[in-house]
């Protein structure tokens, strides 16, 4: 556990996307920001993969996250301080991908609520470090390619449940 703790925290300046190059606005600066960051890949991927095991309901995730982004994402342009953002960004990870072998046995509600926590603190730091541009086409990119890569773990747990059911069935 220890070396895994020490690795994370080597290896998370390099998955960080919050650097000052993306801080430009516009519709396509939105849509490429959450692909140029390992963070935002995976907790993106992993939030959609979550909500695929969660439960019927587990969309909700999805809305939750997204909502609590865009939120968020607000209060950060309009300059209110947050202190330990890119910690809530690397820690949304790790309790993303906790939680998905547990997602049958936890309320819909608590993983929303969970999910919609973390996704405050991926969209303050992109409304804390957004400068120039159009923040409201900024913001639409971004939220569209959050989506796209929710829906990318939601297929990913998909295709695995089906080839773990072929496997299990043969």
């Amino acid at each position: 556990m220890k070396k895994f703790l020490i690795l994370t925290a080597l290896l998370s300046s390099f998955a960080s996307a919050h650097t000052s190059m993306l801080e430009h606005g516009g519709f396509i600066s939105g849509m490429t920001h959450p692909i140029s960051g390992l963070d935002h890949i995976l907790a993106m991927i992993g939030v959609g993969i979550l909500a695929f095991f969660a439960s019927r309901k587990g969309y909700l995730a999805l809305v939750g996250f997204m909502g609590a982004m865009i939120l968020a994402a607000l209060i950060g342009k309009s300059g209110i301080a947050i202190p330990y953002v890119e910690e809530g960004i690397l820690l949304s990870i790790a309790v993303v991908f906790a939680l998905i072998g547990y997602a049958k046995n936890i309320s819909t509600g608590i993983i929303v609520a969970i999910v919609a926590f973390f996704g405050a603190f991926h969209g303050y730091a992109h409304g804390a470090e957004f400068t120039v541009g159009n923040f409201a086409l900024y913001m639409l990119g971004f939220s569209l390619s959050t989506l796209a890569l929710h829906l990318t773990g939601m297929i990913g747990a998909y295709l695995y449940s089906k080839k773990a059911q072929t496997v299990t069935v043969n």
